[in-house]
């Protein structure tokens, strides 16, 4: 039995799961404003270990988002989840940030832009097919930059993001766009693989993934 800790702090949904051999037992989450995780994150922990009736001991691993996002958002939630590990002596996992949040739909055919505001319009962005393949490395770009026009032309887009303003001359008939935030619901499946593969990273070296 695979039970994985997951923390998810790279915008400002301050999110955190339990998952038992990849599915999610139970999940707390939310949304502000502002960035709180330094006030949210441990109390989030303590209510999930409390509702699914799980003790910290009980954990095989811990698995957190590394990034891109936020800065002080991310060093909470990798200091948080270091320290676990060490005191517990399991594992580190981690995963970025824009691979959580391409799981949050599921796409029959085109391709898939999964967005992070990083700062006015700039963004935290990557490129998957409809099998959630990565195409195209992590990077930042405008929201105009060509990267995003050239395969709205004759491909249909999916994009999903945090986006704070108009997106309409990215959406045409044939794309679409979604609303969200990286959740630590989405991360269970993949931890639970990575963990299987033993795919560890090592505590002492891991640092967040800046841009």
């Amino acid at each position: 039995m695979s039970l994985i800790l997951n923390l998810e702090t790279s915008t400002k949904n301050c999110s955190v799961s339990i998952a038992k051999n990849g599915l999610c037992l139970v999940s707390i989450e939310e949304y502000s404003k502002e960035y709180f995780h330094s006030e949210k994150l441990h109390t989030f922990i303590k209510y999930a270990t409390e509702i699914s009736k799980i003790h910290l001991k009980d954990l095989k691993s811990v698995c957190v988002s590394k990034g891109p996002g936020s800065y002080t958002a991310l060093r909470i939630g990798s200091s948080s989840a270091k320290g676990l590990c060490y005191s517990l002596g399991i594992p580190l996992l981690s995963m970025d940030s824009l691979t959580i949040l391409s799981q949050k739909i599921n796409v029959k055919s085109g391709f898939l832009i999964p967005m992070i505001q990083a700062k006015s319009d700039l963004f935290y962005t990557s490129l998957f097919n409809e099998s959630k393949k990565r195409l195209y490395p992590i990077s930042i770009k405008k929201i105009h930059d060509d990267f995003f026009t050239r395969f709205t032309k004759n491909q249909k887009v999916h994009f999903i993001g945090n986006v704070d303003f108009s997106v309409e001359k990215l959406i045409s008939k044939k794309n679409f766009f979604f609303k969200a935030y990286p959740s630590a619901i989405d991360m269970s499946f993949i931890s639970y693989v990575k963990f299987c593969d033993k795919k560890f990273d090592d505590i002492e070296k891991f640092v967040p993934f800046y841009l």
